[in-house]
């Protein structure tokens, strides 16, 4: 656990977090969790339903958790099957993106704890158009897009099972929230930004499932 990293903080049960600030009164908002990895809604909501999955051990990206761990390959399939039953859509419809950043001087959101961000009902954004260079790879399968990407590099990665899988291996930092602002863009969200969201009824309503 990194005390400065707020997902460890999370983890580890802290109210010393961004969602215990905006929702003081809920005490989770886990809505799947396995032995490696937690899943729960993501605060700034660009689609309802949408949540993060991160590895409870803190890494800076997904490919770096996964590395040589096939085991893990299978546990986050099973997350991900677990918090798609819990909000009542199917897992082959969504639409998964990260930007698997190790640093501040690789761009990034400000969190550096490994996040994948999984979009439900939103498989069928055209993902090629993410940015002006090709992707460096193109796969139907999220889980050999991570095969092949070298944990020491900063990457974006972005795909649905309906439109493929891409990855571009970065030479450059990526602006912040880069991805966000695309996917908010091709979806018609009217705020892409996380840290301009306030307490939302889409959040309270999922997980009050789990505190009713």
């Amino acid at each position: 656990m990194l005390k400065e990293c707020v997902f460890c903080r999370e983890i580890n049960g802290s109210r010393e977090t961004n969602f215990a600030k905006l929702y003081p009164e809920l005490p989770s908002r886990v809505i799947a969790e396995t032995e490696s990895f937690i899943a729960f809604p993501c605060i700034g909501q660009l689609i309802d339903g949408h949540f993060l999955v991160i590895p409870k051990t803190h890494k800076t990206t997904m490919a770096q958790s996964l590395f040589k761990a096939n085991s893990l390959k299978d546990e986050l399939q099973r997350i991900l099957s677990e918090a798609h039953k819990f909000i009542n859509v199917k897992q082959e419809q969504s639409l998964y993106f990260e930007h698997g950043a190790h640093g501040a001087e690789h761009g990034g959101c400000g969190i550096y704890h490994a996040h994948l961000h999984v979009l439900p009902n939103a498989g069928n954004v055209n993902c090629r158009d993410l940015f002006s260079q090709s992707s460096d790879s193109n796969e139907l399968d999220l889980f050999k897009i991570y095969n092949e990407t070298m944990p020491e590099k900063s990457y974006a990665i972005i795909g649905s099972n309906e439109m493929g899988f891409y990855r571009w291996q970065l030479s450059k930092p990526l602006e912040s929230q880069t991805i966000r602002k695309y996917v908010a863009n091709c979806l018609g969200a009217l705020e892409w930004d996380w840290r301009k969201f306030g307490s939302e009824e889409k959040m309270q309503s999922l997980l009050s499932r789990n505190f009713a």
